[in-house]
């Protein structure tokens, strides 16, 4: 298989992912293998477990 086919394969997956609501952090690409790392979702929004409300609820 051809190289930029095995690069154009990886980014539809790397959009597959994107598209998902999943954070990619790196792609690598050896051979005919593709790899795909995600982002640690653990610091993917620092302010997701801050209790933002204001007055009696």
């Amino acid at each position: 298989m051809s190289k930029n086919k095995i690069e154009h394969r990886a980014l539809r997956v790397l959009t597959t992912f994107e598209n998902a609501g999943k954070s990619v952090s790196r792609v690598t690409i050896e051979g005919r293998k593709i790899e795909i790392f995600l982002a640690d979702e653990q610091y993917a929004d620092e302010f997701d477990r801050i209790d933002m409300r204001h007055g009696k609820t």
